[in-house]
């Protein structure tokens, strides 16, 4: 009966409470970071890069669902995921930077 109790002092904890807790902090942590890079970009008028972060945790949200709903190993997928975003963000940096070259060599 008492499997998952952790014990503090003299309370009993039920462990997925701090589990909990602590996915409650970084959430908290992550968002106040997000948002003072979203006013940087924003202030920078960073379009692009409001863009791939939205689709990045789109993407990785939908990897992470449906590999859970396919009840199969979640990893290879975010693998994958994550290979497809950095060369999604590689061409969006390197794109531009390539057609702003070639229209001042004409």
């Amino acid at each position: 009966m008492s499997a998952g109790i952790v014990a503090i002092g003299n309370i009993g904890i039920n462990s997925a409470y701090i589990y909990v807790g602590t996915m409650l902090l970084c959430s908290l942590g992550v968002y106040f970071v997000m948002k003072k890079i979203y006013r940087w970009a924003i202030k920078n008028q960073m379009l692009r890069f409001l863009a791939y972060i939205g689709a990045s945790i789109v993407i990785i949200c939908f990897t992470i669902i449906s590999g859970m709903v396919q009840e199969k190993e979640v990893w290879p997928f975010l693998k994958t995921a994550m290979q497809s975003l950095v060369f999604l963000g590689f061409s969006l940096a390197v794109f531009p930077l390539l057609h702003q070259f070639l229209l001042k060599r004409k």
